[in-house]
């Protein structure tokens, strides 16, 4: 076979297999029988403020504790660096207080 002829056999494929699949699908997932309900339900994040975040007493801690409401709205990618930045200056403060 020449490369248009693969080309247009291939074409064809595509496009019966891409019928195939859709009717498929709807069929396997129980679309026509009404099981599966359209509406997805997506969990939300708790809401962090400083209302709902513990005080300890000490300011330096507590500063730390704060910087985690700061991951709401932040996309997930970058909550990384809040998360390293509590761990930081939590463990600055533990090594103060122990006197190291």
């Amino acid at each position: 076979m020449e490369n248009s002829e693969v080309n247009d056999y291939l074409d064809t494929l595509d496009e019966t297999v891409e019928g195939t699949v859709d009717e498929s699908v709807g069929s396997l997932l129980g679309e026509e029988s009404g099981l599966f309900v359209e509406e997805v339900v997506v969990p939300q994040a708790p809401v962090v403020s400083m209302d709902s975040l513990p005080i300890t007493g000490e300011a330096r801690v507590d500063d730390a504790l704060g910087r985690l409401a700061d991951l709401q709205g932040l996309p997930v990618h970058e909550h990384v660096d809040v998360f390293e930045d509590v761990q930081r200056r939590l463990h600055e403060t533990l090594a103060d207080l122990a006197g190291q």
